[in-house]
């Protein structure tokens, strides 16, 4: 226990080092004393295992087989353990499906794709008007204020704001174009070198909104995917946890018609707790209780056959824990890949150069350092989303408690 202990300090000071470079202080706190309850939680766990490896192993030596006692306390173990994971794993999976977008980061990534001035310094109406006027596209000035007109017209416009966010830049830079080339075509000499001009330089900024733009829309669709596995899982969970429940004497209520999937595994689970396992099997135990107080085992593990058929399909409960810890890995994989694929996006605007300089209390930045700022603001965004997912969900946790149940079902 000496070396455990001093295994949990090491730990800990390690996740605390950790945490102290990487997150702010409330989420640091936070996971630290997440962190300390798991180890704790862990020493627990490994001192129950060894007292009842020693059991079975004193068991062996005196007379060469497992006692009866032994193998109840082993089976009462396995179902009191795997009952927990129910509870963990509806959390995990409510948690999880909630997480699918953070209000914080997301909505920092969909101001980047603002065509009315975001975080990047532009104004796509500005940039659409200065570009007509320094190019010179129409011949005459009262073709260009007519230009000028119809381009803010068009950016305002209900079916400009109506389309996706990003979407909003090729739908009025398309517009434009198509208004611009129309007018041309009534001018006596319609210079169309000009116009090409004027597309080339509108698509260094379209180049940068269509990538940010694809990275949005595969993110959307995986979350939407992810979102649909994870609600096939619970509904998964929800059919073992009627089965397994019954036997253990618990009848599992109605789910009401407007009552959603996840208030109801929550309304579930709140009555078929660890609390009612204990007392359920604690009435198990008075009935084969003589009068001097001692328990007849064989006969108990005998005669309860329900319980040792719930104790045979304590596997397939852990296999939804572990295709969720599947599904939990597979969140943060496509969530870096998004978070990549954003920063890709990102660095085409700043070698298109249409990022601003941005004007402030103090020195002006330049684009590169307002180029800098963003990605690094991304980044620490996207730190404290995914600290605060594993703060919450603790995969960790679920993973004891998947060890717990194996461990016990050794006899």
């Amino acid at each position: 226990m000496k070396k455990i202990f001093l295994l949990s300090s090491m730990i800990a000071l390690t996740t605390w080092s950790t945490f102290a470079q990487t997150s702010p202080d409330s989420v640091k706190i936070f996971r630290l004393e997440k962190e300390l309850e798991v180890l704790k939680n862990y020493n627990e766990s490994l001192q129950q295992n060894l007292e009842l490896t020693n059991k079975a192993l004193n068991d062996l030596i005196i007379d060469k087989n497992i006692t009866d006692e032994t193998r109840w306390i082993s089976l009462r173990s396995s179902i009191v353990h795997s009952t927990q994971i129910y509870k963990k794993l509806s959390d995990d999976i409510i948690n999880l499906k909630s997480r699918m977008t953070d209000q914080e980061y997301q909505g920092f990534i969909n101001s980047l794709g603002s065509i009315e001035g975001g975080p990047l310094g532009f104004s796509l109406e500005e940039v659409i008007m200065e570009s007509a006027k320094k190019i010179g596209i129409f011949e005459t000035k009262t073709k260009m204020d007519r230009f000028l007109e119809i381009t803010n017209s068009i950016v305002a416009s209900p079916l400009t704001q109506g389309v996706p966010f990003v979407s909003q830049a090729f739908f009025a830079s398309n517009s434009l174009i198509n208004v611009a080339y129309s007018s041309m075509l009534t001018e006596k000499k319609p210079d169309f070198q000009k116009l090409g001009k004027f597309e080339s330089e509108l698509n260094k900024y379209l180049v940068y909104f269509s990538a940010l733009d694809k990275a949005n829309a595969i993110n959307q669709s995986s979350n939407n995917d992810r979102i649909v596995l994870l609600e096939n899982l619970q509904l998964e969970l929800l059919g073992k946890l009627k089965k397994d429940a019954a036997k253990l004497g618990y009848n599992t209520p109605d789910r009401m018609s407007s009552e959603s999937l996840d208030a109801y595994f929550n309304r579930v689970l709140s009555s078929f707790s660890k609390e009612y396992v204990d007392l359920y099997l604690n009435q198990i135990e008075r009935k084969y209780r003589n009068s001097a107080g001692k328990i007849n085992y064989a006969n108990l593990i005998q005669n309860e056959t329900e319980l040792k058929n719930y104790s045979n399909q304590v596997n397939g409960t852990v296999e939804l824990a572990k295709k969720f810890i599947l599904y939990y890995d597979n969140f943060f994989e496509l969530a870096d890949n998004y978070h990549l694929k954003v920063l890709e996006a990102l660095e085409l605007a700043n070698k298109n150069n249409i990022i601003q300089a941005k004007k402030g209390n103090g020195p002006t930045e330049t684009p590169q350092q307002v180029y800098e700022k963003i990605t690094q603001n991304l980044k620490d965004k996207k730190m404290i989303r995914d600290n605060g997912i594993k703060a919450s969900i603790n995969i960790a946790d679920l993973k004891q408690k998947i060890e717990k149940v194996d461990e016990f079902r050794f006899l």
